[in-house]
């Protein structure tokens, strides 16, 4: 796409950004130059589209007014994120993009060309609005730090990769000669890093060095504050209700066979969730053939997790009738008819993935760690049930939890069905009260503080790659922190006696 530029008609140099001198959008008398109008938006837009260079892979693209913007399909290309990554890269800059459609004009001089950055990240920290009136046209309201952060962070790596590739000016560039303060923080930071690593022994101190001795020309606005992430655990005394009422089929309720009464599937499904710690999309990418017998406890169900992609799956081959090996990727194309992850499907056949620590290499798989073995040997139980008397037959669909059409299923239809059984019990679904799906994983994690574990092993048991990760999920709440500090008495009361 060719981007729309105009120079300076004072200087002919174009102004640094995504648009090399994009202008206002202003209805001007054509001899006096007087503004009739107030700036108008151009607006953009993020869709997902499939990319054939990347087989098909599923990839955000942002359209600016009815034109796809390449540039950052291109980027998206040589970084290979996720889906929900690119999302996030394409808010920043379809907001960049909005925002530089109205406010151009205010950086043609030159020596203002190098607060962009600056007053880009103002205007979203506070919003497009002053004294009620939102002149700009951009209906921004005041957002938090955090997701400041999280939008300049893209914009500036997505202006860094312009620099590089097309010579673009850096909105944000670095600079050397950086105060002593800036690189006591460096260093602080990277040992942090470092201590957190599993790897910390390989990590280079003397490579880093280069680095420390640069830092970014413009910084946010400062932080005041640092919040607290109380964690909202599903609440303990209504687990059961949630097991056991809550997921009873409609009109089953009084059924002997157990496969007829309860909806056996986001039954296991919620198992893995609430006592196994996984994320609610990770056991939509579980196969049949990832449920095994604990070697040391034949009563206990030994679950693998498989990456969706490069996951290891055996087979035999239909010619020669030796058992061979592949990813899942490749399973799914030459023996499931063409079918591929659900990392890459839409709509409610759609499962995320995040990275995670692996604790099976060779299969590219991590194993669920029951927080209570007597849930692991329930969820064996069920399990069997479920494929004998449940399960659709579904020869070309290796996918464990399928729907009643034999298709498999996605987390937005359990995340429907986990809704609706919370509600079922009489609760209201929410994220604040601790009665949404992520919040089960959150009850893993408090449960991992009651027993003691540690966070080495807190970190294999919830398979994050680094070590912190788990704090937000073993957060100890206000309640609980209110609780123990009320058990002191440093005051003595006082008599008001007399006083009223």
């Amino acid at each position: 796409m060719n981007n729309p530029a105009a120079n300076n008609p004072g200087t002919g140099e174009p102004v640094p950004g995504l648009f090399a001198g994009r202008r206002s959008i202003l209805s001007r008398s054509t001899h006096e130059g007087v503004v009739l109008e107030g700036p108008r938006v151009v607006r953009t837009e993020t869709v997902v589209v499939r990319d054939k260079m990347r087989s098909g892979t599923l990839t955000a693209m942002v359209i600016v007014g009815e034109q796809p913007f390449l540039q950052l399909l291109a980027f998206f290309r040589e970084r290979g994120l996720s889906l929900s990554a690119e999302r996030a890269y394409a808010q920043a800059i379809g907001r960049f993009i909005e925002w530089l459609s109205v406010r151009t004009e205010e950086f043609w001089p030159q020596e203002n060309r190098g607060l962009i950055y600056t007053a880009f990240a103002h205007d979203l920290l506070f919003g497009s609005y002053c004294d009620g009136e939102d002149a700009l046209g951009l209906n921004w309201t005041a957002t938090s730090q955090k997701n400041v952060a999280r939008l300049t962070r893209c914009l500036v790596e997505f202006s860094d990769w312009l620099t590089l590739r097309h010579g673009r000016p850096a909105l944000n560039p670095m600079q050397e000669g950086v105060t002593y303060s800036d690189q006591l923080i460096f260093w602080r930071q990277w040992n942090k890093q470092k201590s957190r690593a599993l790897l910390a022994h390989v990590k280079s101190r003397s490579q880093k060095v280069p680095r420390s001795e640069i830092s970014r020309r413009s910084s946010l606005p400062g932080r005041r504050n640092t919040l607290l992430q109380e964690t909202k655990a599903f609440p303990v005394e209504h687990i059961d209700a949630l097991l056991w009422t809550g997921f009873i089929n409609p009109g089953k309720q009084n059924a002997a066979e157990l496969w007829v009464k309860f909806n056996l599937r986001d039954i296991l499904i919620t198992l893995l969730c609430l006592y196994g710690g996984c994320r609610e999309s990770e056991p939509m990418h579980l196969w049949v053939d990832d449920v095994f017998v604990d070697p040391d406890d034949p009563e206990l169900a030994l679950v693998l997790v498989h990456e969706p992609h490069d996951g290891m799956i055996y087979y035999v081959d239909p010619l020669t009738g030796t058992k061979r090996k592949t990813n899942r990727t490749d399973y799914l194309q030459r023996f499931c008819g063409g079918k591929r992850p659900l990392t890459m499907e839409t709509g409610r056949r759609h499962s995320g993935w995040k990275g995670n620590l692996m604790t099976h290499r060779d299969r590219n798989a991590f194993q669920v760690f029951w927080i209570d073995r007597n849930a692991g040997r329930v969820f064996l139980r069920l399990w069997r049930l479920y494929l004998e008397y449940v399960r659709p037959l579904a020869l070309q669909t290796p996918w464990a939890f399928l729907t009643r059409d034999a298709q498999p299923l996605g987390a937005e239809a359990y995340s429907d069905s986990f809704v609706a059984a919370v509600r079922r019990i009489g609760l209201t679904p929410s994220k604040w009260s601790g009665t949404s799906t992520q919040a089960m994983r959150h009850r893993y994690g408090q449960w991992l503080n009651e027993l003691g574990i540690g966070e080495k092993e807190g970190q294999v048991a919830m398979h994050h790659r680094n070590v912190k990760s788990q704090e937000v999920y073993r957060q100890l709440g206000v309640a609980k922190v209110a609780a123990a500090m009320g058990d002191g008495q440093a005051l003595s009361l006082p008599s008001f006696e007399g006083l009223t």
